[in-house]
């Protein structure tokens, strides 16, 4: 029997949505474009939560609801 496309490590359209919802929160909270460098790193750090196993909406939010302080140029 072949596999789901699902069983490859695709996500559900269920998934998406919950890290769309996610990624909109953190950039509203952190004031990021959505086309940001910011954002990108946003959704890199989702998706790395997600793929460890937190798939929990909230728990990714508290995991991720800090502010990183940028490094100071100079």
């Amino acid at each position: 029997m072949p596999k789901s496309i699902y069983d490859r490590g695709l996500l559900k359209p269920g998934e998406v949505a919950k890290l769309q919802r996610v990624f909109d929160a953190l950039c509203a909270t952190r004031g990021a474009l959505p086309d940001s460098t910011e954002a990108r790193d946003i959704a890199l750090d989702i998706l790395a939560l997600h793929h460890a196993g937190m798939e929990d909406e909230t728990a990714l939010l508290d995991a991720l609801s800090f502010r990183r302080e940028r490094p100071k140029a100079g």
